[in-house]
C-alpha cells in the first residue's frame, strides 16, 4: 500500500515545566510498573504491570498551558479495505456486536447463579457453565431463567444486567410475533419475509431466527454433542466477575468471524476503573520502543490498567485473551484463512473493546516492520474490527492519531456507535483525578467524570474510528436520525486542543448536568436508563434502519476518510 508521506514519525514529545528530560526521554532508562487504581474501597487492584506487557506505563509529564504540543507528521495510506472477506452492512455489523455485547451482561449473571446452585431448572441450566456453549442453547437457557434473572436484577443495583435482559427477551417477542405474520401471509412471500432472510445468522452470533427463537425445540439439543456448524461461545472469562473484567469469546462459523465481547459495568471494580480518569503515558504500541524517535500516547488510567495490569506474576487480562484468540485462529487453517477478527463491547466494554482491538492491530501490524520480534507479534489476520456501543473516549491526541493511522493503513477498522445525550460517551472531557468510589457507583457521576472548562494543564480525551450518532427525533436541519462522524478528520489538519467536536460534546454535557439539576435526585439514572443502556440502544438503532440502508463500514472509510491530506496536517503543524 502507497503511502502519502514518506517522512520517518517523529516522536511525541511533551515539555515539563521545569525544563528537565520528558518522559520519553526516561523510558530506556527503567520501565515503570502501571500505577494500581487509587482507589482504596476496592480490592485486589492491580498492583504492577506484567513484564510481558505490550507498553509499560511512564510517569505523566507535567504540561506547560503554554507550550506547544510537538506531533509526529502523520504516516498515512489509502484506507484501502480491499479483502476477499465479505464484510455485513453497517447495520448488520451494528446489530450483530451489540446482541453479543447485551448477551455477556445475562452471561456472566446465569453463570454466576449456576455456581451458587441457585438456578431454577439445574437439570437443563447448569449446561450454561460447560464450554464450548452453542449460543442457541446459551439463549435457550436464558428463556428458560428468565423471571429468576428479573427478579435477581430488578434490585435496582443491576439496571444495565436488566436492560440487557430486556433487549433479548423483547427481541424474541418481536421476531416470533414477525414469524407468525409471515407464516399466515404463505411462507416467504412478502417484504417481511426478505428483511427476516437478510438478518438470518445476523442476530445472536450467526443463527436463522428459526433456531433462535421461533420453533427451535431445545429439548431436542444434545448438551453432549455440539453443533460443529453453529455458533459457540468458546470461553467466558468470569471466574473472578466481582473483582476482574468480564469477557467472552464467540467462533461464528456462518459469520467466519471470532469475536471478542467486553462486559459493561456491573461491580464496583468495574465502576471505580471507569471512574479513574487520570491519564498515563505509555509507549506508542505501533513504534521502535528502543529507538529515540519512539513515540508514546496518553491513556485513561482505569482502562489501562483493566486490561494490562497483572498481580502475583499472572498474565494481563490482555495476553490471557490474546492466548485464547491466538489458539482458535491457530487450530484450524480454514480460519487462517477467511475469518475475520471482531472486538465489542456497551460502555465499560466498548472502551475496552477499543483498547483491545488498537494493541491487537498494532502488535499485528509490527510484523511489516524491521524492529518486530517473534515474541511481540500477534500475528491476526487484519484489519481488525472493533464495534464499540455507548463508549467513552480512552486517549488523548496522540492515541487518536495512531489510532488513524492504522486505519489508514488497513489494520483497523472501529464503529463507534453513540446515543444523543448519552452522557458515557462524552466523557472524559480531560484527565483529573478519580472519583471517590461512593460517586463512581452514581450514575448521576457519568455527568461529573471531568469538570466543564478549558484543559489548561490537562490532557484532553479525544474519540476516535467512524462515529455513528443516533437521535429519537429528528434535528431540525435534516430528515435523518443517524448521522455519520469520522473521529481521525478531526486529526488532520490540527488546530487547536479545543477543536470545535471538544466543544460541542461541553455544550452538551453542560445541558445535561442542568437538565440534571432541575429534575432532581433521579436525573441521573433517568439518563442513563433512557440513553445508555441496552433497551436505549436498540430501540434507536431500530429507528435508523432505513437511514443507514445500503452503507457499509468500508464505504464510509473510503467516503469520508480517504480525504484527509498528510500534506494539509504537516503545514498546519508547522505554524502551531
Amino acid at each position: 500500500m502507497k503511502l502519502l508521506s514518506s517522512i520517518k514519525p517523529k516522536s511525541f514529545r511533551k515539555p515539563k515545566k521545569d525544563g528537565k528530560s520528558t518522559a520519553q526521554d526516561s523510558a530506556s532508562a527503567s520501565q515503570v510498573p502501571i500505577a494500581s487504581v487509587s482507589t482504596s474501597d476496592v480490592e485486589d487492584s492491580a498492583d504492577a504491570a506484567s513484564p510481558d506487557t505490550p507498553s509499560p506505563a511512564k510517569e505523566s509529564p507535567q504540561i506547560d498551558a503554554e507550550s506547544t504540543q510537538v506531533l509526529r507528521p502523520l504516516h498515512l495510506g489509502s484506507y484501502d479495505y480491499t479483502t476477499s472477506y465479505i464484510f455485513p452492512s453497517l447495520h448488520e455489523e451494528a446489530s450483530s456486536m451489540l446482541e453479543l455485547s447485551m448477551l455477556i451482561y445475562t452471561l456472566s449473571e446465569l453463570r454466576d447463579l449456576a455456581r451458587n446452585g441457585v438456578l431454577n431448572d439445574p437439570s437443563k441450566s447448569l449446561r450454561i457453565l460447560q464450554m464450548p456453549l452453542p449460543l442457541e442453547t446459551a439463549f435457550g437457557i436464558m428463556r428458560a431463567e428468565a423471571d429468576l434473572l428479573k427478579e435477581v436484577l430488578g434490585d435496582g443495583k443491576h439496571d444495565a444486567s436488566l436492560s440487557a435482559l430486556m433487549v433479548l427477551l423483547q427481541k424474541k417477542k418481536e421476531v416470533a410475533v414477525k414469524q407468525e405474520d409471515v407464516v399466515e401471509k404463505g411462507g416467504d412471500q412478502g417484504i417481511l419475509a426478505g428483511f427476516m432472510d437478510s438478518w438470518n445468522g445476523c442476530l445472536a452470533g450467526g443463527f436463522s431466527f428459526d433456531e433462535l427463537f421461533c420453533g427451535g425445540d431445545l429439548k431436542q439439543i444434545d448438551a453432549e454433542k455440539d453443533n460443529a456448524e453453529s455458533s459457540m461461545i468458546y470461553t467466558v472469562g468470569d471466574a473472578k466477575c466481582f473483582k476482574e473484567l468480564v469477557y467472552a469469546i464467540e467462533v461464528n462459523p456462518n459469520e467466519e468471524r471470532i469475536a471478542v465481547i467486553f462486559r459493561g459495568s456491573v461491580t464496583k471494580r468495574d465502576f471505580a476503573a471507569e471512574a479513574n480518569v487520570n491519564m498515563i503515558r505509555v509507549a506508542e504500541p505501533t513504534t521502535d520502543p528502543t529507538s529515540s524517535e519512539a513515540g508514546d500516547i496518553g491513556l485513561h488510567q482505569g482502562f489501562y490498567e483493566y486490561l494490562f495490569g497483572s498481580k502475583n506474576g499472572k498474565p494481563c487480562k490482555y495476553e490471557q485473551i490474546m492466548g485464547h484468540v491466538q489458539k482458535l485462529f491457530r487450530q484450524d487453517a480454514n480460519r487462517q484463512r477467511h475469518y475475520k477478527l471482531m472486538v465489542t463491547g456497551h460502555g465499560l466494554g466498548g472502551a475496552l473493546a477499543t483498547l483491545f482491538g488498537y494493541y491487537c492491530a498494532a502488535l499485528s501490524s509490527k510484523k511489516e516492520l524491521s524492529f518486530a520480534t517473534s515474541s511481540r507479534r500477534e500475528d491476526l489476520p487484519l484489519p481488525v474490527t472493533v464495534v464499540s456501543i455507548g463508549s467513552p473516549r480512552i486517549g488523548d491526541l496522540a492515541f487518536a492519531r495512531s489510532f488513524t493511522e492504522l486505519e489508514s493503513r488497513a489494520k483497523l477498522r472501529h464503529l463507534r456507535i453513540a446515543a444523543h445525550k448519552d452522557p458515557v460517551t462524552l466523557v472524559p472531557i480531560h484527565s483529573s483525578k478519580p472519583l471517590p468510589l461512593s460517586k463512581a457507583l452514581s450514575p448521576l457521576a457519568a455527568l461529573a467524570f471531568s469538570p466543564i472548562q478549558p484543559p489548561g494543564d490537562e490532557d484532553v480525551y479525544y474519540h476516535t474510528g467512524m462515529s455513528m450518532n443516533i437521535r429519537e427525533d429528528f434535528p431540525s436541519e435534516t430528515s435523518q436520525r443517524c448521522e455519520m462522524i469520522y473521529s481521525g478528520a478531526r486529526c488532520v489538519p490540527i488546530s487547536s486542543l479545543k477543536c470545535s467536536s471538544e466543544l460541542d460534546d461541553r455544550v452538551q454535557l453542560e445541558s445535561l448536568i442542568e437538565e440534571s439539576k432541575q429534575s432532581g435526585k433521579s436525573a441521573g439514572a433517568q439518563l442513563m436508563a433512557t440513553y445508555h443502556y441496552g433497551e436505549g440502544y436498540s430501540w434507536r438503532l431500530s429507528l435508523v434502519f432505513t437511514d443507514v440502508s445500503g452503507l457499509s463500514l468500508n464505504r464510509l472509510y473510503r467516503e469520508k476518510a480517504c480525504s484527509l491530506d498528510d500534506s494539509k496536517n504537516d503545514t498546519n503543524l508547522s505554524s502551531n
